[in-house]
C-alpha cells in the first residue's frame, strides 16, 4: 500500500509524506530518499531544506511542493553571490603567467632544433 500525504496524493517515497505538527527540527531532519543510485554512489534527499531570510526568519520548504520556491531562494542566492566583490587578485591580464611563459620558451627551442636538423639533412 503506498502511503499518502495529507492531501490525498499518493507518493513513491515513504519521506515524501508531509506530516502535520511538526517542528522546524523535526522537518530538518526528515529524509526523503537515502538509496544508492546506479553508480553504487549514495544519494540521501532531505524532505525538507530550511531556508533562513534575509530578516532571519526561518522557513522549511518541501523539496517537491516548494520546488519552485526552493528554485527561486537558489537564484537569489547566486545573485547576491554574484553581486559582492570577490576576495583575492583576480586581475589575470597582468602578464603571462609562469607556466605560458615556459611553454611559449619550451615551444621556440623545439622550433629552433626541428628547423636546425631538417637544414642539415637537406
Amino acid at each position: 500500500m503506498m502511503p499518502q500525504t495529507t492531501w490525498g496524493f499518493r507518493t513513491v517515497n515513504p519521506g515524501d509524506v508531509v506530516k502535520s505538527n511538526q517542528t522546524l527540527e523535526e522537518k530538518s531532519t526528515q529524509v526523503a530518499v537515502d538509496a544508492l543510485d546506479i553508480t553504487g554512489d549514495r544519494v540521501v534527499v532531505p524532505t525538507y531544506f530550511i531556508v533562513e531570510y534575509p530578516n532571519g526568519e526561518k522557513k522549511a520548504l518541501h523539496h517537491v511542493l516548494d520546488a519552485k520556491e526552493i528554485s527561486d531562494v537558489i537564484r537569489q542566492m547566486r545573485l547576491h553571490e554574484e553581486e559582492e566583490p570577490k576576495s583575492g587578485n583576480t586581475d589575470r591580464s597582468s602578464g603571462l603567467s609562469s607556466v605560458g611563459f615556459i611553454l611559449i620558451v619550451l615551444m621556440s627551442l623545439f622550433t629552433l632544433l626541428t628547423c636546425t636538423i631538417a637544414i642539415g639533412i637537406f
